[in-house]
């Protein structure tokens, strides 16, 4: 089973069970706050449809066939922006959930679990969600930027990054101080800056 739907402004779940009911009731519990949901009946049809997106978590059980919550999550943390995962467990499986907080799971909620505490922790798994997303798409940013430069102008960079003057950038890459100033424009007029402050803002 696979219900895809159209990314929701407000985020997006996607929940992963083998059960067919326990996907039904958890969809209508994330609707009745808003949120989009997207669900698949195993591990496997999820990871092939994932795709990021700037607010979304994952809601998956722990015990399911061919691929379980901890290889689910094993195989996400090499995705791009892996969204945070809430784990649903049985009171016989905490310890696997305990595991995969150690292992960098956001959450697990233990069977028989109330509405209003799953509801908050998947809001909460959102919002961390966002400020991952952002970081991710914020490092995408700056690599994109970087490969526009060559070797040397990205070592320049690293030195103006650093603090270092045109003077000691020079001196550390062997090269003259007007051969630098010509790298920092050339690199400004690459990137569509017009000063060091706004260059150091594009790679933190």
């Amino acid at each position: 089973m696979s219900t895809t739907k159209l990314a929701n402004p407000t985020g997006t779940v996607y929940l992963v069970d083998d059960d067919p009911a326990i996907l039904r009731m958890l969809q209508a519990l994330v609707a009745s706050i808003g949120v989009g949901a997207q669900a698949f009946s195993t591990a496997r049809e999820f990871l092939a449809a994932y795709r990021p997106l700037p607010c979304a978590c994952v809601l998956s059980d722990v015990r399911m066939p061919d691929i379980d919550g901890l290889k689910l999550q094993s195989e996400l943390t090499t995705r791009d922006a892996a969204p945070p995962i809430i784990f649903i467990t049985g009171f016989a499986e905490v310890s696997i959930a305990v595991e995969a907080m150690k292992r960098g799971a956001f959450d697990f909620v233990e069977k028989p679990f109330s509405a209003q505490q799953l509801l908050g922790k998947i809001q909460l798994a959102l919002e961390r969600s966002r400020i991952q997303y952002a970081e991710w798409a914020a490092r995408q940013a700056s690599e994109a930027r970087l490969a526009l430069l060559t070797p040397r102008e990205r070592s320049v960079v690293a030195y103006v990054k650093s603090g270092k003057s045109s003077r000691k950038t020079a001196e550390l890459l062997n090269i003259s101080s007007r051969t630098v100033e010509n790298h920092r424009t050339r690199i400004m007029q690459k990137l569509h800056v017009e000063s060091t402050v706004e260059l150091v803002n594009l790679f933190r």
